[in-house]
Parts: C-alpha cells; structure tokens; sequence
C-alpha cells in the first residue's frame, strides 16, 4: 500500500522539476494539461469555486493571475491517482 504522504510529497516534488520551485502555480500553466480546460473555462471555473482545488489571486487586480498552491495540486492528484487505483482493482476482481 502506498503511504497518502509519502505519495503526495513525492508527487510536490515532481512538480517543483515541473513547474519551478515556487510554491504557488499559475492556474494558466496547468488548465490544459492538468484539468483538461481552456484558460477561460479554468478562470471562470476558478472565480466560481468549481475547481476541484483552490485557485488564489494574491491581490485583488483583475489582472492578477490565479494561482495554486502546489501541496493543493498534489494532493488533488493523489486523490485522482487513488480513485484510479479503486476503480482499477474493482475490474481486475471478476
């Protein structure tokens, strides 16, 4: 079994080589490829709070990008990862 934290700070890691060391990403540089959406659609997602993680403006421009904290992402994809394996293991059982 693979430990929860263990699997999350590996997963922060991989995307600091990713995404650079910072801890918060721009919600542009992961919409496509992560969430499968547009720019728009993940900004108009995020001004909804209907992201499956929190997207942040550090100040209150409307210029300012949204931005998300790599531990959220992380965990956000441990969490789909895990669901995979569940759903997985339940086909494999006939």
């Amino acid at each position: 079994m693979i430990n929860q934290k263990s699997a999350t700070t590996s997963t922060m890691y991989l995307l600091m080589a990713e995404y650079g060391s910072s801890i918060m990403i721009p919600l542009e540089d992961l919409a496509f490829k992560v969430l499968g959406m547009s720019v728009n659609t993940a900004k108009r997602k995020a001004r909804s709070n209907e992201l499956p993680f929190a997207a942040v403006k550090l100040n209150n421009s409307q210029k300012a990008p949204y931005l998300v904290h790599i531990h959220d992402l992380a965990a956000y994809i441990e969490q789909q990862c895990s669901s995979a394996r569940i759903e997985w293991g339940k086909a494999q059982c006939f």
